[in-house]
């Protein structure tokens, strides 16, 4: 079994012992898994909860073994999160917010490797037709589905998108399927844009907007997006703030002025009756929602370090870069 590990900003491939399913655990292969941006704080800063750690929380594959003979052969995708399910949260459903969770490559090791033991009550089995590159990306497809829901999008809805990296391109995706009326992307990358633009989408025309998301996490960003929301219109905030992220007075007193609705969103709903993966499954199974064609970087696991060098030099244009086994 190989791994993809991280030590004090080194990165190597190195290889653990087989893995025996335990009771509700089995033995997951993992065929692919995205990178995410959430990942490159803790390759380059040393933020993560520990080293050395595997990463990955965007991964799909099959169950390799398990105790319960039923599940093996079986396609899925994996829900990263753990939650203890005792508390307040956890008794409504709301596993995102549950106050002791862990979580596959963040708080114990993830899909950067070629398998490791999965709770069977995380799978997401996926249908043949949904390939296992896509499938990995079930998780942000997921996310944004979350963050969608939280605004009012129809017919009428003209939709606009900061940042046009993988959850902006996905979040527009989204309001497209939904019915949008318009649906723009604003990036100051020429070539973010431009890529956006090979998938069917346009570059901000001006205006005032109805439904706005930022996914950049940039103040910049975020005070333009209140100056170009039309008034008793909705702003979501999705990208993840690297520094402190500030408001002008003006813009401060055009939120209360437009009266203007804000809303913040987190992970994705994995419920009885609200389950945001299965629905992202049927959405890519019925071609509503098509992430693979966001994938630039498809590299296989044994060179998995080049995934992070690509991000480190900074030399050539990647969307999505996913570790393929």
């Amino acid at each position: 079994m190989k791994c993809l590990v991280y030590q004090d900003g080194h990165r190597e491939i190195v290889k653990s012992e087989k893995l025996t399913p335990t009771k509700n655990e089995c033995v997951f292969e993992v065929k692919a898994c995205g990178i995410c941006g959430s990942d490159l704080p803790r390759v380059f800063n040393g933020t993560s909860y520990y080293y050395p750690i595997v990463l990955g929380h965007e991964f799909a594959g099959v169950v390799k073994d398990s105790l319960n003979s039923n599940l093996i052969g079986k396609r899925a995708c994996v829900f990263p999160i753990l939650p203890c399910k005792k508390c307040e949260f956890c008794k409504k459903e709301q596993w995102a917010n549950c106050v002791n969770y862990d979580y596959y490559g963040s708080r114990r090791d993830g899909g950067l490797q070629s398998e490791l033991l999965i709770n069977e009550n995380n799978l997401i089995f996926i249908p043949d037709n949904v390939s296992y590159l896509s499938a990995s990306m079930i998780e942000p497809v997921a996310v944004c589905l979350h963050a969608v829901k939280k605004a009012k999008i129809n017919k009428k809805s003209k939709v606009l998108v900061y940042g046009a990296g993988t959850i902006g391109l996905l979040l527009a995706s989204w309001a497209k399927a939904l019915g949008a009326k318009t649906v723009e992307i604003s990036d100051p990358n020429e070539e973010r844009l431009n890529f956006a633009k090979t998938l069917g989408f346009q570059g901000y025309s001006g205006g005032e907007m109805d439904v706005i998301f930022e996914a950049s996490g940039v103040g910049v960003a975020l005070n333009d997006a209140i100056i170009n929301c039309k008034p008793f219109g909705e702003i979501v905030l999705v990208g993840h703030g690297k520094k402190d992220v500030n408001i002008t007075h003006q813009n401060f007193a055009l939120i209360l002025r437009k009266q203007l609705k804000i809303y913040g969103t987190w992970n994705s709903d994995f419920k009885k009756k609200v389950n945001d993966w299965q629905e992202s499954i049927d959405a890519i199974s019925n071609g509503i929602i098509e992430p693979e064609k966001l994938i630039t970087h498809k590299i296989s696991l044994k060179d998995g370090d080049k995934a992070f060098k690509i991000i480190e030099e900074g030399k050539e244009f990647y969307n999505k870069i996913t570790v393929v086994n």
